[in-house]
């Protein structure tokens, strides 16, 4: 995909995004001392929702860059990343803060093993954005810390703890507003499959599987149930009380045509 592009094309593109996290894009630029340019109070707010459409569509653009260029994506990140990370900031809009983590977190998956060089960075970042007071942020980064510590090559279970920790409120969740449950139940399963040692299987695994099946975004699917079948074919004793509540989930899940089980998963689920 990347080869098709013209060599200066990444560069440009780039330049063009920057100017838009910086709001400095010409169609962010009004000259407000132009007495054609004035704008009231509501067009003000029209001009502020723009705005926030705006970068957060450069900051999809991003994310979709890191999947593409892969570990030719860091001078990029290099660029990005405290502007991006900027928009995190408490004094910003709810909409912005859950657009920087957003991002972020699909960065932190696309980029992979790369991701490595700025996981202390980002790791900080979605620990306090699950300190956030709005709870899109929050579970956003849910989604941000789990894929961090799935694609980042260090060892981060000395900090599951407190990862679990900060997630436990959304796992509670009565609904799944934001996505919130399903992100958590996600972070979880991606500590299980990383160093399932590390996680108090006792205690964590019955509030876990309280939040399946995973109700919307069924992209979580996939580390769910591949961290299921982890637990069950090392035939871990911690999940054997929590069976028979287990076992409706793993019914709707594979009946669920909206599920996107892996295939192997899906395969050895079916055959228990």
């Amino acid at each position: 995909m990347a080869s098709g592009l013209p060599s200066d094309s990444p560069q440009d593109i780039s330049t063009r995004l920057l100017e838009i996290f910086e709001k400095k894009a010409l169609c962010q630029t009004a000259d407000l001392e132009d007495e054609d340019d004035r704008v009231d109070e509501e067009q003000d707010d029209e001009l502020a929702e723009h705005d926030s459409l705006l970068i957060g569509a450069a900051a999809d653009c991003v994310a979709e860059f890191a999947e593409v260029f892969a570990d030719a994506f860091e001078p990029i990140m290099d660029t990005f990343l405290p502007h991006i990370s900027g928009y995190a900031n408490p004094t910003f809009a709810t909409s912005e803060r859950a657009m920087s983590v957003g991002c972020l977190a699909e960065i932190s998956k696309n980029m992979g093993p790369s991701i490595t060089k700025y996981a202390e960075t980002l790791f900080q970042a979605f620990m306090e954005g699950l300190g956030d007071r709005d709870l899109e942020v929050r579970s956003n980064s849910a989604y941000g810390v789990g894929a961090l510590i799935e694609s980042a090559t260090i060892d981060a279970s000395p900090y599951f703890g407190d990862v679990l920790k900060a997630v436990y409120p959304l796992i509670k969740l009565e609904d799944n507003t934001n996505n919130a449950r399903d992100n958590a139940a996600g972070c979880v399963a991606r500590l299980i499959l990383e160093n399932a040692d590390a996680v108090p299987l006792a205690d964590v695994i019955p509030v876990w599987i309280s939040a399946l099946p995973i109700r919307k975004d069924h992209l979580e699917d996939i580390p769910v149930y591949d961290a299921v079948c982890h637990l069950l074919k090392t035939k871990r004793a911690e999940i054997e009380p929590s069976l028979p509540a287990l076992t409706p989930v793993l019914k709707q899940a594979l009946e669920d045509p909206a599920s996107l089980i892996s295939s192997e998963s899906k395969q050895y689920l079916s055959s228990l």
